[in-house]
């Protein structure tokens, strides 16, 4: 995954974290959006106006199915830090999520990371 754009690197990694199944409630236009926003991340990372990028985040995630909106949520620390998942999806204004899984790899999951 090394060297790819993270639109490309990040359903592979949503794989590994939320199961091989998680993919499949993406439709096309969810995959687009879901592209687009992981790209987002670095940018609203790096910016020294982080305010003026999340309302960006938050229009190209409100085009996914809300039921896939959650992928959109832990693609962010794909881009970025795991911490960071909570600070882009509240700045951005979205709204909470229910019954959110647990990455494998993250706070609180199984394959090995705190």
């Amino acid at each position: 995954m090394k060297g790819q754009p993270l639109a490309k690197s990040v359903f592979p990694w949503l794989k590994a974290n939320l199961g091989p199944k998680c993919l499949c409630v993406l439709t096309g236009q969810d995959e687009k959006a879901l592209a687009a926003a992981v790209q987002l991340v670095p940018v609203w990372c790096n910016s020294d106006d982080r305010a003026a990028i999340a309302p960006a985040f938050r229009l190209i995630v409100e085009q996914m199915q809300p039921q896939s909106r959650e992928l959109a949520f832990h693609a962010i620390a794909h881009a970025a830090d795991w911490g960071h998942r909570y600070e882009l999806w509240s700045e951005a204004g979205l709204p909470g999520i229910d019954r959110l899984r647990v990455c494998a790899f993250g706070p609180g999951g199984k394959g090995g990371a705190s």
